[in-house]
C-alpha cells in the first residue's frame, strides 16, 4: 500500500514525521516558545497526514449512505484512533447534514468543507451510538472523516450524507403525541439497524421535566441532547418499565439548564423494532407552602422527580426573621424522609435533613433557621432494604412558623392578656379506602378515595381529603378541577358540614380522559370551630350532573 502512494506524497509524510521527532527531541526544557513550537508541529503533522489520506482516492460518498468497518487496515491516526476518509459532492446550495451512527463504539465525525475550514461533530448533536455535521451548504466537494470517540475502537458503522429531516416540536405540558416508528415516510430514519425519531423539547423554566415514551410495540430507547451535549449523571434518570408483553414504557426526568430547546431521540432497543408510541412531556414546578399550619397532601410516584431509588416531591416557602419553623411530613404508605435547602439549586448547601433511617411513619424537623427562601424536598426513607427500590404512595404534610418571642405591646395600649387554654388539637393523617361509582351524561365514573388529612388552622377544622375520578367510558375533556371541589362537601357523624374550599383544592392531572384514565387531586374542606373527636366523614362528591356519597370510616 506504501508503494504505491506518488513519491511527493511519501516525501511529505515523512517531512512531517521528521519534524514531530525533532520537536518531541527537545523536550520541555525548551521554555514557553518551544512548547508553542510542539503545538504548531503537531498542527502541521495532522494537517500534514489529512492531505496524505485525501490522495489516496478516498471513498466517493453518495445520497445513498455508506456501510463500512471501522478497525486494522484502515489509517491510524496519531492519537491511536483508526480513521476512513470520504468525498461528498455536494450538487447545490441546499443544506444537508453528515451523520455516522454505530452500534459497536462511539462514532466522532469531522468534514472539510470546500473553503478549507474543518467542521466537527457537534457535541448537541453527538451521543453514543451516532455523531453529526449539521448546517453544511454546497455546492461543492466536502471531504470527511469517520473516527472514534475512544483510541482503538473498532466496528461497524453507517454514513450518510443529505437533508435532515425536520425535528417535530414537544411542548411541556401541551398535549401528548401519538407517533409510528419505523413505517412510512414519517417512520423515522434506520441507523445503525434502529430507526429513530428526533424531536424537539421545549420547557419554557428550570422546573424538572418528565418525558414519558410508552409502546405497545417495543421497548424504546431514550437520548437527550441538551446544549452541552448528551445529558447525563446527576441531571437525568431513567427508568424502563414493562407489562407483560402488552406495554412497554420509558420515564425520563432531566433537570434544564438553559432555556433553549432540547433534542430527544427516539428509537428502540431491539433492532429494527416497528410500531406505534406516544409521547407525552410535563413540568415538575416547586409548589409554594403557606407556612401557617394548614398543610396540604401529596403523593410520591410518577409524577415526582426521581433521585435514584427515591421518588421526590419539591416545595418553596419563606422563613420570617424571628420564627420557629416545623416541618412534619406523615404518611401509612411511604416513610417519609425530609430535606431542606436555602435555594433552588440541589448543589447549593444543604440546610438540615430528616431522613428516617428508622422506617417510621412520620419525620420532622423543628429549628430556628435564618430568614430567607428554602426548598422543601419530600422523598422516603426506611431501612437499607427500602432504598434499592422506589418507594411511593400518599403523604400529609404541614409547615408552621411560631414567633420566639410574643411581640410587645403598642405604646399606650394595654397589655392583651394570655388566652385561655384549649387543650390540645392535635393534627392527624391517615388512610382511607373506598369507592362508589355513578353516572352523568350517560357515561360512568368511578369516585375514589385514599388519604385524609384534618388540621386545626386559625380556630377552624380543615379537613383534606385525596380523592381521585376514574372514567369508565367516557371520552373528552375533564371539568375544571376547581368546579367539582366546589359542588362538593362533607359530613361527619356529628352532622356537621363542612364546605369546600376550591381554590385551595388541586390537581395535578391533565386535562382529556380516556377510557380507564384516573384523575387525581385533594379536596378541602372547612368548618367553623374545633371539631374533634369524629368517627365517620361522608363525602358527597360531585360528578357532573349528579353525585356520588362515598363514607370514610376514621380510625
Amino acid at each position: 500500500m506504501w508503494a504505491a502512494v506518488p513519491r511527493r506524497v511519501r516525501w511529505g509524510v515523512g517531512l512531517a514525521v521528521a519534524v514531530g521527532v525533532a520537536v518531541w527531541a527537545v523536550g520541555p526544557s525548551a521554555g514557553p516558545e518551544a512548547a508553542g513550537r510542539d503545538a504548531d508541529a503537531e498542527t502541521a503533522m495532522a494537517r500534514a497526514q489529512w492531505a496524505a489520506m485525501m490522495r489516496r482516492a478516498p471513498t466517493p460518498l453518495t445520497r445513498a449512505g455508506r456501510r463500512d468497518t471501522l478497525g486494522p487496515g484502515d489509517a491510524e491516526r496519531t492519537d491511536g484512533r483508526y480513521a476512513d476518509y470520504y468525498v461528498y459532492a455536494a450538487p447545490d446550495s441546499a443544506v444537508f447534514s453528515v451523520v455516522v451512527a454505530s452500534a459497536e463504539f462511539a462514532p466522532d465525525l469531522a468534514v472539510r468543507r470546500p473553503d478549507g475550514a474543518t467542521v466537527a461533530a457537534s457535541t448537541l448533536l453527538r451521543t453514543g451510538t451516532r455523531a453529526e455535521v449539521a448546517g453544511l451548504r454546497g455546492p461543492g466537494r466536502f471531504e470527511i472523516a469517520v473516527t472514534s470517540r475512544e483510541p482503538g475502537a473498532t466496528g461497524a458503522y453507517e454514513l450518510t450524507a443529505g437533508a435532515s429531516p425536520v425535528a417535530d416540536s414537544l411542548y411541556a405540558d401541551g398535549p401528548a403525541r401519538g407517533d409510528t416508528l419505523g413505517r412510512g415516510a414519517l417512520g423515522g430514519t434506520l441507523r445503525a439497524g434502529r430507526f429513530e425519531r428526533v424531536y424537539g423539547v421545549v420547557a419554557g423554566s428550570e422546573a424538572p421535566v418528565i418525558i414519558r415514551v410508552v409502546s405497545p410495540a417495543f421497548m424504546p430507547r431514550l437520548s437527550l441532547l441538551g446544549p452541552t451535549g448528551e445529558v447525563e449523571g446527576a441531571w437525568r434518570t431513567m427508568e424502563r418499565r414493562s407489562s407483560g408483553d402488552s406495554l412497554y414504557g420509558v420515564v425520563l426526568r432531566y433537570l434544564p439548564g438553559w432555556d433553549s430547546p432540547y433534542r430527544l431521540v427516539v428509537s428502540s432497543e431491539a433492532p429494527r423494532a416497528r410500531g406505534p408510541f406516544a409521547v407525552d412531556v410535563r413540568t415538575l414546578p416547586v409548589r409554594t407552602l403557606a407556612a401557617d399550619g394548614r398543610g396540604l397532601s401529596g403523593t410520591l410516584g410518577d409524577d415526582s422527580w426521581l433521585d435514584g431509588y427515591r421518588y421526590v416531591d419539591m416545595y418553596r416557602f419563606t422563613v420570617r426573621d424571628g420564627m420557629r419553623t416545623l416541618v412534619e411530613a406523615t404518611s401509612e404508605a411511604v416513610p417519609p424522609a425530609l430535606r431542606l435547602y436555602r435555594q433552588d439549586r440541589r448543589a447549593e448547601r444543604e440546610a438540615i435533613a430528616a431522613l428516617n433511617p428508622g422506617g417510621t411513619s412520620a419525620a420532622r424537623i423543628e429549628q430556628t433557621l435564618p430568614a430567607g427562601e428554602y426548598v422543601l424536598e419530600v422523598t422516603s426513607g426506611g431501612s437499607p432494604a427500602d432504598t434499592t427500590r422506589a418507594l411511593g404512595g400518599d403523604y400529609a404534610l404541614v409547615v408552621r412558623q411560631t414567633p420566639l418571642a410574643p411581640p410587645p405591646p403598642r405604646p399606650g395600649s394595654p397589655a392583651r392578656p394570655p388566652a385561655a387554654p384549649t387543650g390540645p388539637l392535635t393534627s392527624r393523617v391517615f388512610s382511607v379506602s373506598g369507592e362508589r361509582t355513578g353516572t352523568s351524561g350517560g357515561s360512568t365514573f368511578v369516585v375514589g378515595a385514599t388519604q385524609v388529612a384534618v388540621s386545626y388552622p386559625g380556630g377552624r377544622t380543615r379537613v383534606q381529603v385525596s380523592a381521585s375520578v376514574r372514567s369508565v367510558d367516557y371520552t373528552g375533556a375533564w371539568a375544571p378541577w376547581s368546579s367539582f371541589a366546589r359542588k362538593s362537601y362533607l359530613i361527619d357523624d356529628a352532622g356537621r358540614r363542612y364546605a369546600a374550599a376550591p381554590g385551595e383544592s388541586a390537581s395535578p392531572s391533565g386535562g382529556q380522559a380516556e377510557p380507564g384514565m384516573v384523575r387525581r387531586g385533594t379536596v378541602v374542606f372547612y368548618t367553623s370551630g374545633a371539631a374533634t373527636g369524629q368517627r365517620r366523614f361522608v363525602l358527597v362528591a360531585s360528578i357532573g350532573e349528579s353525585s356520588v356519597t362515598l363514607p370514610l370510616s376514621v380510625p
